[in-house]
């Protein structure tokens, strides 16, 4: 299950958008939504959390709708539900229908009921889940409370303090689960097959610190170890190591499949290489995802090609739009500073008070003041904070000779 297109009406800032994820025939799998504060980024993320709810929405008369969402299904789940509408009363609405059986999950294979929601159910073991993880979150105390965790379905999920209090014993009854399937494996070699899973989720971020294993007393705690050999248990991480950990295996124990997962500001407390990186962190998790996310970070625009950015703005007329695809340039593998030029809007990396003393520098060269008093001191102080490597004055330094010489050659005339 996938998002084809999102039309927001009246909620909060907007008035009137609509965003299509459908390129070259084919669902984006990424979508990566950006802008400045107020262009309503994750208003589109929670509009699409609560369209779920049956909020915003009317089933009956669609025009009246604040949030529209075309659904994407695949061939599998278009065969699964028409077979439940085939066997069940009739339906008034596919979509609606769909999302509340879903919301109302109980599978028991040994239902007699014809009921749609019950034939739904034994059809869809694994049913799809929506998953949203919002920027706020706050990182408490967490311990092992049981090796026997059970989660039942649930359709929509927030990555919240709630849910990330069953990380620990989420690992931990991992590792019970693979000693019952794997008997001939010793329990060192289960706890590792477990280590291997969690840390080959975050391989590619390269990090320092990965899980080393469970405490050896009665808690079972989850023990990371850096690369100077120092252990500690998940509490104990820094802020970004806890924002990374936590969030994602927060989603990886909901074990999403063919699901939407909606992520606000996943940069949060992390490190710039981290940014980079995090989108194949969180491809890696379930399978067949669709992963939209709302962030500030030009390491993560730099990480997708310009098909899967949304760049929200507001119009003249102050109304919030969007570019993306050829309205855009090319983000894919650009430095940083092209990706806030370009694609951000940012008129300058630099500091405006260095940029202003910059662009007055550019003025006396062109004015062919360059001899003056006034260049040399405002020249003479960049240098002292930016350095004789620095690319603008070195440029600068290039216009001057030129300059120079041009002027020479007229005068020897």
């Amino acid at each position: 299950m996938k998002i084809e297109k999102v039309h927001i009406k009246n909620i909060k800032g907007i008035k009137d958008l609509e965003l299509s994820f459908r390129k070259d025939n084919k669902i984006l799998d990424v979508i990566v939504l950006a802008g400045v504060n107020g262009s309503g980024k994750t208003t589109i993320l929670e509009s699409i959390k609560d369209f779920f709810y049956n909020k915003n929405i009317d089933y009956d008369i669609l025009e009246k709708s604040k949030a529209k969402l075309k659904i994407f299904f695949e061939d599998f789940e278009e065969q699964k539900i028409k077979e439940a509408e085939n066997f069940s009363d009739a339906n008034k609405n596919k979509l609606s229908d769909f999302f509340n059986a879903l919301r109302l999950y109980s599978f028991d294979k040994n239902e007699k009921r014809a009921s749609y929601e019950i034939q739904i159910a034994k059809r869809f073991e694994n049913p799809p889940k929506i998953i949203y993880v919002p920027a706020n979150n706050s990182f408490e105390e967490v311990e092992t409370e049981t090796s026997t965790l059970l989660r039942n379905y649930e359709f929509i999920n927030v990555v919240n303090s709630e849910l990330m209090e069953d990380i620990p014993s989420y690992i931990a009854t991992r590792r019970n689960y693979l000693a019952t399937i794997e008997e001939d494996l010793t329990m060192k070699e289960i706890t590792n097959k477990v280590v291997n899973e969690i840390n080959s989720i975050f391989d590619i971020l390269e990090l320092d610190v990965k899980l080393k294993g469970f405490s050896k007393d009665e808690k079972t705690m989850p023990i990371f170890e850096n690369s100077a050999g120092e252990e500690f248990n998940i509490n104990d991480l820094s802020s970004g190591e806890k924002q990374l950990f936590l969030r994602t295996l927060s989603i990886k124990m909901l074990e999403p499949k063919n699901s939407i997962i909606l992520i606000d500001e996943p940069e949060l407390s992390l490190h710039p290489k981290w940014q980079q990186r995090i989108i194949e962190v969180y491809k890696k998790i379930g399978e067949n995802n669709q992963i939209i996310i709302a962030t500030h970070s030009s390491h993560i625009l730099g990480s997708v090609s310009s098909e899967n950015i949304f760049i929200l703005y507001r119009d003249e007329n102050g109304k919030i739009e969007a570019k993306t695809g050829d309205e855009l340039y090319s983000s894919y593998g650009q430095p940083v500073e092209r990706v806030l030029k370009d694609i951000m809007g940012l008129e300058s990396v630099r500091t405006p008070k260095i940029e202003k003393d910059l662009e007055e520098l550019r003025k006396l060269v062109d004015e062919d003041k360059y001899d003056t008093k006034e260049f040399k001191e405002k020249y003479n102080d960049l240098l002292e904070i930016l350095g004789n490597t620095d690319e603008d004055l070195f440029l600068i330094d290039m216009d001057v000779k030129i300059k120079q010489k041009v002027n020479s050659n007229v005068e020897s005339k």
